[in-house]
Parts: C-alpha cells; structure tokens; sequence
C-alpha cells in the first residue's frame, strides 16, 4: 500500500529515530499516527493497538517494540545495525534513495558508524566532504540529487562488499 508522503515522512522519521538508538516525542503523537495510519487502511492488529495509546502518557520505550511492528507492517522494517557493516551501510544508502529515512540521519550514521567499521571507503568519505563543504565554504546545502546521487554509490559499494 503506497502512503501518503505525510505519513510515510512521519515513519521515515520514526525509523532515523531508532537509527541512531533513541525515539524522540511522545507516546501520544505515536498513537495519533497509529490512527492516521488506519485512516489510510493499515489497520493491523498492531496499528490498532499503537492508536490505543493516542491518551497515554508514558516513555516511548515502552512502545518501542509496537512501533518497530508498525514500521515492519508499513514495508519500513528498522535498519538492523548489528549486521556485517557493509550490510548496513548497503540498507541505509539503498532507504536513503527511497526516502525512508532521513538523509541527515543515515548520512550521520554512516560518518560516524561505519566509516571506520568499512576501512574508510572513498564513497563514505566522499559523502563526509560534501557535508563538510556545504558547513564550511558553501552558501547552500547540497540538493537531494547529490546526496541521492552518493547514497548510490555508497549502495553500490556496499553491494560489492557483501554478497547478499
């Protein structure tokens, strides 16, 4: 089922969140979209357990393991991090390009996460560099076709690492 771009941001998010090991917000923002979601026709046994928290105060911790099945469910399962690292470069790169995880995020990650787990690939370096230059010399950002454009070629690298 496609989402709407809203809601499959809002996810996106949520799964950059457990990249780097901590949700952030609310217990009840997370059960407002668990009823956005089935507004849509996700109406899991899981979604409809999440939405019952739209009241609840409380730590996200403690609704982690829903949200992760949410995600799962909606064809956005969290990256798992313990995996070969080039795995994981590979997936995050690959959500990367398909916007299912926030390029800051996985840029992030995979500075300062795996650089030195993949023996400092020219692909991740290169990817480092952009992000310094824009925050040191250059006026703009860089668009999402460079940084789409890296997270490729990091995918591709990533895929000549591993053989799954």
């Amino acid at each position: 089922m496609e989402l709407p771009a809203e809601l499959r941001d809002n996810l996106a998010n949520i799964r950059g969140d457990l990249l780097r090991g901590q949700l952030v917000g609310v217990v009840a923002d997370a059960g407002w979209l668990a009823c956005d979601l089935i507004g849509v026709g996700v109406d899991t046994p899981t979604t409809l357990e999440l939405a019952g928290h739209a009241l609840s105060i409380g730590s996200m911790a403690e609704i982690e393991p829903l949200i992760r099945q949410v995600l799962t469910e909606c064809d956005m399962p969290p990256i798992d991090t313990q995996q070969e690292p080039w795995i994981v470069a590979r997936d995050i790169s690959l959500a990367m390009q398909d916007g299912i995880i926030p390029i800051s995020h996985g840029a992030d990650f995979l500075i300062t996460q795996l650089m030195t787990k993949c023996d400092y690939p020219p692909e991740i370096t290169e990817l480092m560099l952009l992000i310094d230059d824009w925050e040191a010399i250059r006026d703009t950002p860089p668009t999402n076709e460079e940084l789409h454009t890296l997270a490729g070629r990091i995918a591709k690298a990533a895929k000549m690492h591993t053989s799954t």
